[in-house]
């Protein structure tokens, strides 16, 4: 008995604010949690992994279009596609679908629909047993008149299973749904075991169905209390600055961790390219090519297939599908796999990662090393973990530069730390295969080196290391450069401070530090990039460059440009988005919670009070420098090097995406400002200075465990849009 009451006891220590607050600030977090779990919803039993991204078969009047190799799931009871007629009045459809050896016949009347002309045909059939899980099915549909059937375009028809239209080979997949009957629904804690499992298709072996409540109901808690348990501590005054940076960086790596395997596979911005670009670095010794003409594949034929098996080519970047739930589809992989044994050597072409440095992908090649011989899906979870790792080296990095700022302070600098780990987007990108995580760790590297420079003076080893990783920035990810300024503006004012004689030595440390990286970046990592023929690579490699010199030459165009990306147009300017609140699309949406490919979304109203959350930081920010402004004017360049961090990076990737007319989409996310995530939650945590250093306990732990909350409830929300 005594052990039992020795654990609360272990974990409940430290300041009692921070666990008082959490307890309040938790209650209605997990209240919401609980609703949003427990809340009956319409359910889909399943579908076949394609998405209506456009109307792909123009059927003429009574052709059939015809979809063979489906797997129809237990339970259902109506068959769902997608349709756009020639007028408002759909025409009468029929449906005929074979399953388990019978014949189905469905059919749907005339019926008006919207201006759009666009509509969902809900063909009602048998309700088939839950046993089996999946049957064998096809099925073919026609309609009266012209009508047009929704699915994803493909360059050609597929090799197995094409659907036809008029007997003809479509190169589409048409998009079907399977409906359970009319008025069921289901809560995702009832639906939660069927979540796992599916949850647990194309993954290693090692993960199963059990992963996932482990995951959910331990790990994430336990990673939590610690958190908490950290910041408590810190603010009563305890812990060594080593201890909490190694707790630090295991509450961020477990988190990214847990992205890592709730995510789906290759369910991430890129992440197909990004494999293939260690996949090529691994089996070819060299990146993929710059010409976009190569006449070597994209993707390798063992990665290509495992693309089809889990239907990658129609399913991502547009919401309203799954990806593959049946185990079925899992073993017909696995036997092809075993069957074919395809090469994975043979990819290596042009692809959207092919303009990267190789610095961040070979940090990545040790764990696809590690799994060569086991599935592609093996490797790629083995390479997400190992990005976890490095993204939880920026969570480090803001606490030891937090502590730099504020050494008489440790828990402000774990606050801040916690901020960063928990932000739902950095999590999310963090258990991906991105090289926007591999920048993120080396700006926040950088970061923190010009704050120590700028504080503590130049050193050889301090100057050669900050020369070292100012030129490897770019080299992992070329927005890197934007920190360049900041850089120039911090070796100014650390020159002003630290220029006598013995100071000499080090400064040339710095740019001896630089030419070497130089070197290796030359003569070895050159050499790991293949040389693309002159055509080629000038049409891809300059793209941003063009439009960062586009926007140099044309600077009252592109501060417009970045004023409307910023804050509401104003009448006098010429508009430049699709959107009139671009601002909102790109640092809320897509900063704070567009998981997948940008398809999985939070409610409207979570933004809009994310976003007001975001505005109340602005007045409590100059309230907090009135209050601390003895502390600013004895630190000012400290602050303003912070302060500059996340302006130059954000210019820096508007001026990249710069265009002096309307751009027909919005092309940037909220993930590009981070490599300035560590400064800003630095930032926030000077603006809670506003409440008073007394008071500023309670709210620092309370928004603390208001990001604890939200990553949770962000890692709640994928798994059941992607498998409820």
């Amino acid at each position: 008995m005594r052990s039992v009451w020795r654990l609360p006891a272990a974990v409940f220590v430290g300041d009692r604010r921070v666990w008082r607050t959490a307890a309040l600030v938790a209650v209605p977090l997990l209240a919401a949690i609980f609703y949003y779990c427990l809340r009956p919803n319409a359910y889909f039993t399943g579908t076949d992994s394609v998405e209506a991204t456009t109307y792909v078969a123009p059927a003429q009047p009574r052709v059939p279009v015809c979809v063979p190799g489906l797997h129809l799931p237990g339970g259902t009871a109506a068959v769902r596609l997608s349709l756009v007629s020639a007028t408002q009045v759909r025409p009468a459809l029929a449906m005929v679908l074979r399953v388990g050896g019978r014949t189905i016949d469905s059919r749907l009347p005339p019926r008006t629909v919207g201006a759009t002309r666009i509509s969902d045909a809900d063909f009602p059939i048998p309700q088939l047993p839950s046993r089996p899980a999946a049957s064998a099915a096809s099925l073919c549909v026609s309609a009266a008149s012209l009508v047009n059937w929704g699915g994803t375009p493909l360059p050609l028809p597929p090799g197995v299973d094409p659907a036809t239209n008029g007997g003809a080979p479509l190169a589409a997949r048409i998009a079907i749904w399977y409906l359970p009957k009319p008025g069921a629904k289901r809560s995702y804690l009832d639906e939660a075991g069927a979540i796992f499992a599916r949850a647990a298709l194309f993954r290693p072996g090692a993960v199963g169905a059990w992963t996932y409540p482990v995951l959910l109901f331990l790990v994430l808690p336990a990673a939590a209390l610690l958190a908490l348990r950290c910041l408590a501590l810190a603010v009563a005054g305890r812990g060594r600055v080593r201890r909490v940076a190694a707790w630090l960086f295991a509450i961020a790596a477990v988190n990214a961790a847990c992205w890592a395997l709730i995510t789906p596979s290759f369910q991430a911005p890129d992440e197909v390219d990004h494999y293939a670009y260690v996949q090529s670095l691994v089996e070819r010794g060299e990146g993929p090519s710059h010409d976009p003409g190569s006449p070597l594949l994209r993707w390798s034929s063992a990665q290509t297939l495992a693309l089809e098996a889990m239907d990658f080519l129609t399913d991502h970047q547009v919401g309203g599908t799954a990806p593959p739930w049946l185990g079925v589809q899992q073993r017909e992989y696995e036997t092809m796999a075993a069957r074919d044994r395809l090469s994975a050597s043979n990819g290596g072409g042009y692809s959207t990662s092919a303009i990267a440095g190789p610095l961040y992908y070979l940090a990545l090649a040790p764990a696809y090393l590690l799994t060569r011989g086991g599935s592609v899906f093996a490797q790629l979870t083995l390479m997400r973990l190992v990005s976890a790792l490095l993204g939880a080296l920026v969570a480090v990095f803001t606490f030891l530069l937090a502590r730099e700022l504020a050494p008489r302070r440790p828990w402000l600098g774990v606050a801040a730390a916690l901020l960063v780990a928990y932000e739902p987007m950095y999590g999310f990108i963090s258990g991906i295969v991105n090289n926007d995580v591999g920048v993120n760790a080396a700006a926040a590297a950088l970061e923190l080196l010009l704050i120590v420079l700028l504080r503590r003076g130049v050193t050889v080893r301090r100057a050669a290391l900050t020369g070292v990783v100012l030129v490897a920035l770019p080299l992992v990810k070329g927005t890197g450069e934007s920190l360049y300024p900041v850089a120039g503006v911090v070796f100014l004012l650390a020159l002003w401070r630290y220029h006598s004689r013995r100071d000499l030595l080090a400064w040339a440390a710095l740019a001896i530090g630089g030419l070497a990286m130089s070197e290796v970046s030359t003569h070895v990592l050159g050499d790991l990039q293949p040389h693309a023929v002159a055509t080629g690579a000038s049409s891809v490699l300059s793209s941003n460059e063009s439009s960062v010199s586009l926007a140099l030459h044309h600077i009252p165009t592109f501060m417009s440009y970045l004023w409307q990306a910023l804050l509401p147009r104003l009448p006098f300017l010429s508009p430049h988005f699709p959107v009139s609140n671009p601002y909102f699309v790109i640092f809320v949406e897509r900063g704070w919670g567009a998981f997948g490919w940008y398809d999985v979304l939070f409610p409207h109203w979570t933004y809009v009070a994310i976003f007001v959350a975001m505005l109340a930081a602005l007045p409590l920010g100059l309230w907090a420098a009135r209050r601390e402004w003895p502390w600013l004017r004895a630190h000012w360049p400290e602050a303003l090097a912070v302060l500059l961090v996340p302006a130059a990076v954000v210019a820096g990737f508007e001026a990249a995406y710069f265009t002096p007319g309307v751009r027909p989409a919005i092309a940037e996310f909220g993930r590009y400002a981070f490599p300035a995530i560590g400064p800003l939650a630095i930032v926030v945590m000077g603006a809670l200075h506003a409440f008073g250093r007394r008071r500023m306990v309670f709210a620092a732990s309370g928004l603390v465990v208001a990001m604890i909350g939200l990553s949770y409830a962000s890692q709640l929300l994928t798994l059941s849009s992607f498998y409820g």
